[in-house]
């Protein structure tokens, strides 16, 4: 039920988010904004697979374990949403590729990017999610320097979004680091 308001809450927060993008009031408004365009960036995040302890699956232990997240998110936005190309690896051989949108929402230093995406998980020897298709949620809080590069929190969701029979899902919690990227010239 938990992982079901999971995927709930993220399906909707992200609807809301991607009408705020395309309100151009907004978007040209100071303060309080969807960021538009940019650089693209690529982001280093450090933390804990499994980290909400999320009930396992069948014969399978629940160890929260040290993970790297390896994110490419695009400059270039339709309505303040860019695409996002990622990979999640954990200590047991788990790992995630994924690909989805993001947006970037915006007020003074701070950046608040949620991303929906989807991709394939395998397990390894760690966390059991009952498929290979999963659905990623994250969102994270940076706090943006004046050289554009970003560092903060990031929490992010795996699950099948009960595709399958069980949804075990997973929780993760991590320090992220994102660097721009100059590929010529950007709006």
């Amino acid at each position: 039920m938990k992982n079901k308001q999971w995927a709930w809450t993220g399906i909707l927060g992200s609807a809301v988010l991607g009408l705020l993008a395309a309100t151009p009031a907004l978007a040209d408004s100071e303060g309080l904004h969807v960021i538009q365009g940019g650089p693209s960036y690529f982001n280093i995040g450090l933390g804990a697979f499994n980290a909400a302890g999320v009930t396992p699956g069948p014969g399978y232990t629940n160890a929260t374990l040290p993970e790297i997240n390896l994110e490419y998110q695009t400059g270039a936005k339709l309505f303040g949403v860019g695409a996002v190309y990622g990979l999640m690896a954990n200590t047991n051989g788990g790992f995630m590729g994924y690909t989805g949108f993001y947006t970037d929402v915006a007020w003074d230093h701070w950046v608040l990017t949620p991303v929906l995406a989807m991709g394939g998980y395998h397990q390894g020897r760690g966390k059991y999610l009952d498929g290979t298709f999963q659905f990623r949620l994250e969102l994270s809080l940076d706090y943006q320097f004046a050289n554009q590069s970003r560092f903060g929190l990031k929490i992010a969701h795996i699950s099948n979004a009960f595709i399958k029979k069980s949804d075990p899902g997973e929780d993760e919690i991590m320090l992220n680091y994102s660097m721009p990227l100059s590929f010529g010239e950007h709006s």
